[in-house]
């Protein structure tokens, strides 16, 4: 069960070589992230290639296991999480 779910705006710098389609490496990439339970990417609103990765702006709803009082600091420890806002 979640314990608190947030919509965000992200910036994240998903590996080319990473399984599926963007989206999949969006949401595998915060489904990493320490206390994530659940991802689901709503929308991705850029998609800047470089040699070796795919730099992502996305909007997502993300649920925690656990209560958090700084979901973007959570996220933005996100291995690949450039910039978070959560709306």
């Amino acid at each position: 069960m979640l314990a608190a779910t947030y919509r965000a705006r992200l910036s994240v710098r998903v590996p080319r070589g990473a399984a599926g389609d963007v989206e999949g490496g969006v949401r595998d990439l915060l489904a990493d992230v320490d206390g994530v339970e659940r991802v689901d990417v709503e929308d991705l609103e850029g998609v800047r290639p470089d040699a070796l990765d795919l730099y992502v702006d996305a909007r997502a709803t993300v649920g925690f296991a656990d209560e958090t009082d700084a979901p973007e600091a959570r996220l933005q420890d996100g291995f690949g999480v450039l910039d978070v806002t959560v709306e």
